[in-house]
């Protein structure tokens, strides 16, 4: 076995403990799991693999990939669950650790890679979206595969017909996962490179007609058997009102244009504050040069188009996270080897300073104030408080000591790693009670009887998180005249009403006391029975 493969292995194996521990053990969140986990229940129900239904109704905001991958998983493991709806983010989050190691090894060695990888997996963005059901993470996997196969070919000298056809069927599989920005991510960041470098013609050649062609034949089939079947409205909805209209006008997640400039710092912490430092760093030679001037392109580009659209949400960026692992992994490892200057190197320190002393204060008002404001799951936040302290207090006893201040980042990756387990071992499964709506679905069932009518009052159409723990349907009504109907029937009404929609309720069902009540995140959420 080689080095490099050693390497992919190992990196393999510390992502699937990392993304992979308690997987299943956090029931699905707000605001999308419940959604996209229904939307898989449903099509396992009913045996349909073309579109995803949630609560009868068509879901048709994301394309088809991940809902097939979440089929396979879930017949591997014995029915949906949670686990098996993670799989496949695990996946793309493995693919896109695997991709950063990839994309730096030949430009800038072995030790580098590493570097790069380990940042990689430790962004709290990535740990994040590879835990949880979001589609972003496909995107982010499928624009690091792309520039990692044209890159091979104008940089390394990879056969282009093998590099360009590659980049295509990469491409398609992001296109399926997401739709059309997992074409438009890959190929800012390429086109801004090569702009940069004076080579944009390096990609015009007959062989990027391949990879296009390629790229259509894997993407097509389901989008042309949406067309054979009748389902435009399906293909109309997820490919150009999801993408198209939303980024030129949306209709929610209205943020300024400042907006990633905020959330950059969380998504990409605890490394994202080394990347204003790997501006003009001394680099050795012309690959290292490459991969810089790459990774600049890559955030700059894909940032400043998002920040285009009114419409954002932080995951949009998630893509850039491997250009962030490169240049924050070249700070670390520099600071390491103690290449960089002295100026430099007190930087690095003042930011490993800065980072400590919030691992230090963060975990301590989670110490103090866990009790109070969480009694039912003080235990699991104290214990991420008590980890989040020993992390910046042993990160801060590197830093004192002169022998050891240069391998300081080093602790702050081990710090990070055992913040990240504790969360998902611990911590996160712990507030299922304050985020997940099972426990009030569990008071529901308690008072369910056979022939009960159940219905929702005015919800979101994909509010799903009640179907999908209650296992059956329910009724959305519309209306007093609607609800009125139901309340007054023949069959005993048991009807769930969120807080934001009580006081219309109340006039039709009365100012009687709920049968349970309870939250799910931040909403109230309150049941009735007509008797």
């Amino acid at each position: 076995m080689t080095d490099k493969q050693r390497d992919l292995l190992g990196l393999t194996l510390g992502c699937l403990v990392l993304f992979g521990l308690r997987l299943g053990a956090r029931d699905l969140w707000n605001p999308n799991e419940p959604i996209y986990g229904e939307a898989v229940s449903e099509m396992v129900q009913r045996g349909d693999w073309l579109v995803p239904y949630v609560n009868g109704i068509v879901f048709a905001e994301k394309p088809i990939l991940f809902y097939w991958m979440a089929i396979v998983a879930s017949k591997l493991l014995g029915g949906v669950s949670e686990l098996s709806l993670r799989v496949p983010t695990l996946l793309a989050g493995i693919a896109t650790v695997l991709g950063s190691y990839v994309l730096t090894r030949p430009y800038a060695g072995r030790a580098r890679a590493l570097a790069t990888s380990i940042v990689c997996a430790t962004l709290f963005g990535v740990f994040w979206n590879a835990r949880f059901v979001q589609m972003d993470i496909f995107v982010t996997a499928a624009t690091v595969w792309v520039v990692i196969a044209i890159t091979r070919v104008i940089d390394h000298g990879a056969p282009p017909l093998r590099g360009f056809m590659l980049a295509g069927a990469v491409a398609a599989a992001g296109f399926i996962a997401k739709g059309p920005v997992a074409w438009i991510c890959p190929a800012l960041a390429l086109v801004a490179y090569l702009t940069a470098t004076r080579r944009l013609s390096a990609i015009l050649r007959w062989e990027m007609a391949a990879g296009a062609a390629t790229c259509l034949v894997v993407a097509a089939p389901w989008y042309a058997m949406l067309l054979s079947t009748g389902h435009g409205d399906v293909l109309t909805e997820v490919l150009f009102r999801q993408n198209f209209a939303r980024f030129v006008n949306p209709w929610d997640h209205r943020a300024p244009f400042w907006y990633y400039l905020e959330t950059f710092w969380v998504d990409m912490a605890p490394w994202g504050f080394f990347v204003p430092l790997a501006v003009s760093l001394p680099r050795k030679g012309d690959g290292e040069r490459r991969l810089a001037t790459l990774a600049w392109a890559w955030i700059l580009s894909v940032v400043v188009f998002f920040s285009l659209s009114r419409s954002k949400r932080s995951p949009y960026i998630l893509p850039i996270a491997p250009a962030v692992a490169v240049l924050a992994g070249e700070v670390a490892w520099g600071s390491i080897v103690e290449q960089w200057s002295r100026r430099r190197r007190t930087a690095v320190v003042a930011i490993l300073s800065a980072i400590a002393a919030l691992f230090v204060l963060g975990g301590g008002v989670v110490l103090v104030a866990a009790p109070r404001k969480l009694p039912a799951q003080a235990t699991a936040a104290m214990l991420l408080g008590a980890v989040a302290v020993i992390a910046g207090a042993l990160l801060a006893f590197d830093l004192l000591r002169a022998r050891s201040r240069a391998r300081a980042p080093l602790a702050l990756a081990t710090g990070t790693l055992a913040l990240y387990l504790m969360a998902a071992g611990v911590t996160l499964p712990a507030l299922d009670a304050l985020k997940s709506a099972r426990p009030v679905c569990g008071a529901i069932e308690g008072i369910l009887a056979p022939g009960d009518a159940l219905v929702s009052f005015e919800l979101w159409n994909w509010r799903a998180e009640y179907r999908f723990y209650l296992r059956r349907p329910i009724e959305n009504v519309f209306g007093r005249d609607k609800l009125r109907q139901v309340w007054t029937g023949s069959q005993r009404a048991v009807v769930l009403v969120e807080a934001d929609r009580l006081d219309d309720a109340r006039q039709v069902i009365g100012t009687g006391e709920p049968v349970v009540t309870g939250r799910v995140g931040d909403r109230s959420v309150y049941v009735f029975t007509s008797r």
